[in-house]
C-alpha cells in the first residue's frame, strides 16, 4: 500500500526546528487544571532536536540520529504509549529487535511513535528502549495517516514500510508477539525478509512522517 505525501508540519525560520507546541488537547487540560504538577515545559514539544532528525538513549545518553540513519533499512513504526500494553511489550520486543538487528548495518530500524502527553513519560520510556523514536511531538496526524486509533485499547500497534515506503504489514503485533511467546525471536525476521527490496532510499522522513 503506497501512503499519500504527508502534509509538512510548521518549521522555525530558516529550515530551523519546528516552534514549540502544547501536545494535544489532554496535555494542555492537564496542564491548566494543575500547572503546579504538570508544568507547561511537561507538554510542549522537543524544539532542540534538529529538522528531519530522531532521538535515542540507546548509547546511554539522549542522542539525535539524522533521517539517512533509515536508507536502505526496513522500518518498523511502533506507535503506542507509556502505559501497560506497551510497556510489556517493549520489553519483550527489545529481544527480538537485538536479536534480528545485531549491527547498524542491519536493514531493519524501529521507529517509536509517540501518543504521550507528557514529555517526562516519553523520555522515561524511550530510555528502555533499544531503537529510534520521533521527537516528542503531537503525532495525533500520523496515528490518523496510518489508520492507528488514538485508543490505548489498540496500541501497541507495529506498522511495517519497506525500503522504497510501501507499507507491507499493517500491523506486525501479533507476529511480534508470538516470538516473543515462543521464545523465537529469528522467526521475525522471516517477515522482515518478506518486506525488504534493494531500494535505498536517503532522505524517507518527510515521506514517512511529515515535515519535521
Amino acid at each position: 500500500m503506497a501512503l499519500p505525501r504527508a502534509p509538512s508540519l510548521a518549521q522555525g525560520a530558516a529550515g530551523g526546528p519546528a516552534a514549540a507546541h502544547v501536545v494535544g488537547a489532554e496535555a494542555r487540560r492537564a496542564h491548566e487544571a494543575n500547572p503546579g504538577i504538570v508544568p507547561l515545559s511537561d507538554v510542549l514539544s522537543d524544539t532542540e532536536a534538529p529538522p528531519r532528525s530522531f532521538v535515542t538513549y540507546r548509547g546511554g545518553s539522549k542522542e539525535y540520529v539524522p533521517e539517512d540513519v533509515l536508507a536502505g533499512k526496513v522500518v518498523g513504526l511502533l506507535f503506542g504509549g507509556n502505559g501497560p500494553f506497551c510497556c510489556g511489550f517493549v520489553r519483550g520486543f527489545a529481544k527480538v529487535y537485538k536479536v534480528v538487528r545485531k549491527s547498524d548495518s542491519d536493514p531493519f530500524e524501529v521507529v517509536y511513535v509517540s501518543a504521550d502527553s507528557s514529555r517526562r513519560e516519553f523520555n522515561r520510556f524511550v530510555k528502555t528502549m533499544p531503537w529510534l523514536a520521533l521527537p516528542f511531538r503531537d503525532n495525533s496526524a500520523l496515528f490518523s495517516r496510518y489508520g492507528v486509533p488514538l485508543d490505548v485499547r489498540s496500541w501497541p500497534r507495529l506498522v511495517i514500510v519497506a525500503p522504497d515506503n510501501q507499507v507491507m504489514f499493517e500491523d506486525a503485533t501479533p507476529v511480534a508477539k508470538m516470538c516473543i511467546q515462543e521464545k523465537k525471536p529469528d522467526a521475525f525476521g522471516t517477515l522482515l525478509a518478506g518486506a525488504w527490496n534493494e531500494t535505498r532510499l536517503f532522505r524517507r522522513f518527510t515521506d514517512l512522517f511529515g515535515g519535521g
